[in-house]
């Protein structure tokens, strides 16, 4: 079965281009229900049925016991479904279990974006040519200016940030690259980090300790902080991405433009943030008509 699996998360990593985060989820997702299938004697997946992947479904449960969420749930019926429909690559003979799983309904909160005072006095420059405090600056500029997700700003490269065209290459999700215009107003803050970065550093664009690159959650807890201690409240760095959308589209951009910006796959993703413009038109004719 680990050879199984091996070869799954393999197909997931060089076929589909999955990340290494989603391909190590799919695969621990169908360990698991191979793990029950096993207790009810059906170690084979050619002879497990909707009923027991019903079963396996409904018994898991997070770490403190208590029930999965819609979307976790979604993800582990999605593993099983590609688990399913590689197999039958293999053996067309196999049947497919998932066919009959009904999917959970997933709730889709609208974006929560920051106002663009909100953002500006986070974005305020710091003084003094302090390394680490630039750096930060600059992973703020990525994360809003750009409206990159966290995991693309961590992963940048120097080689990626063309200055002088104002463009930068962005490696997105599926590992599909896609470039990013760079505002004028973000190239000076980005210059003068560069300027100073360790002639020792490694690839990536911002260097944490030892030189090396900085972690997502590295990214999150110093966007939180920026925020506490510009506004007194938490934020997240998918919170200035969808300021950054939302702003966007306040100002006119279309929403193909948004969604290639962004690196969307599908318009529907994208268009969540018409419904948050609508949000602010009602607001307004609250706040200011007559008859409102």
């Amino acid at each position: 079965m680990e050879t199984l699996l091996d070869n799954f998360g393999a197909f997931l990593r060089q076929e589909r281009r999955y990340s290494e985060h989603t391909a190590r989820s799919y695969t621990t997702d169908v360990r698991a229900a191979m793990a029950y299938a096993t207790e009810h004697g059906r170690e084979s997946p050619e002879r497990w049925t909707t009923d027991l992947l019903r079963g396996h479904l409904a018994r898991c449960r997070r770490p403190d016991g208590s029930r999965l969420s819609a979307a976790s749930l979604a993800r582990k019926q999605s593993a099983l479904r590609t688990f399913f429909g590689w197999l039958k690559r293999q053996h067309p003979d196999v049947g497919d279990p998932t066919a009959a799983l009904r999917a959970p309904k997933i709730a889709k909160p609208l974006p929560r974006a920051l106002d663009a005072d909100a953002v500006m006095a986070m974005l305020q420059p710091p003084q003094g040519n302090d390394i680490k405090a630039l750096r930060d600056h600059a992973a703020l500029l990525l994360l809003y200016g750009l409206g990159l997700r966290v995991s693309e700003v961590a992963s940048l490269l120097d080689v990626d940030l063309d200055l002088a065209r104002h463009v930068a290459r962005v490696q997105g999700k599926g590992s599909k690259q896609r470039d990013v215009p760079i505002p004028a107003g973000c190239i000076p803050a980005l210059a003068a980090y560069r300027a100073l970065r360790p002639a020792t550093a490694g690839t990536r664009f911002l260097v944490g300790q030892n030189d090396g690159g900085l972690a997502t959650r590295t990214i999150a807890r110093m966007v939180d902080g920026a925020a506490l201690r510009a506004l007194g409240r938490h934020a997240s760095p998918h919170q200035l991405r969808h300021s950054f959308a939302t702003h966007l589209l306040a100002g006119g951009a279309n929403l193909r433009e948004i969604q290639t910006l962004l690196g969307h796959e599908n318009l529907s993703t994208t268009q969540r943030y018409t419904k948050v413009g609508i949000d602010r038109l009602f607001a307004i004719y609250d706040k200011a008509h007559p008859r409102a």
